[in-house]
């Protein structure tokens, strides 16, 4: 299999720490492509050139880091999602970590716009969403499941890309005891290998 990613993608992270986790890391190549440059590898797998992208062995893509997430826990008897799978309440805290991303990226995409264009009313509505997105987590800290899942690799992804990407929006000021959960997992080989880069 073959993983197109992008050092600086938070979605593309997800599906390269669920490799590292799941142990496959010999059955699956991971290539480095910038979407903004237009790969035509990228483009032929996935017409909206997006990362991450998996090309499975028989080379059919398969493409939403979600999706992508999905299909490598299957292959590895669907430990990540196992929990998040079979409980409502935890298919909800995992969507909350995935629109989480979604305000965060988009609040970056505005900033990359020439100063005249980026708006100041859509900024402030990222921010407003995720900061109640990550009050709202930091009450439910104890309901998340006990081994290492799916919502922890979104959740982890979501507060290093804001260090990333948004860093003088000081989230660990903000929601300490977000912060302490976070140190438990700083460290782990798969958190490491995986810091995103410009």
């Amino acid at each position: 299999m073959k993983l197109i990613y992008s050092t600086a993608s938070p979605y593309a992270r997800t599906a390269r720490i669920f490799v590292q986790e799941l142990g496959l890391n010999e059955q699956v190549e991971e290539v480095f492509q910038h979407p903004f440059e237009n790969p035509a590898e990228l483009i032929e797998a996935n017409p909206l050139c997006k990362v991450p992208c998996l090309i499975d062995d028989r080379g059919d893509a398969i493409f939403d880091s979600q999706v992508i997430c999905e299909y490598l826990d299957s292959q590895a008897d669907n430990r990540l999602f196992k929990a998040v799978s079979n409980d409502w309440h935890l298919k909800t805290l995992y969507s909350l970590t995935r629109g989480l991303l979604d305000s965060a990226v988009a609040w970056q995409q505005d900033k990359m716009r020439e100063l005249q264009e980026q708006s100041d009313f859509w900024q402030k509505r990222f921010i407003k969403s995720i900061d109640r997105g990550l009050a709202y987590l930091e009450q439910r800290l104890d309901e998340l499941p006990s081994d290492f899942s799916a919502i922890h690799i979104n959740l982890v992804t979501v507060l290093e890309y804001l260090g990333f990407r948004h860093s003088d929006y000081q989230w660990q000021t903000k929601f300490p005891q977000l912060e302490s959960w976070w140190q438990t997992y700083k460290e782990k080989p798969s958190i490491v290998a995986t810091q995103p880069k410009a």
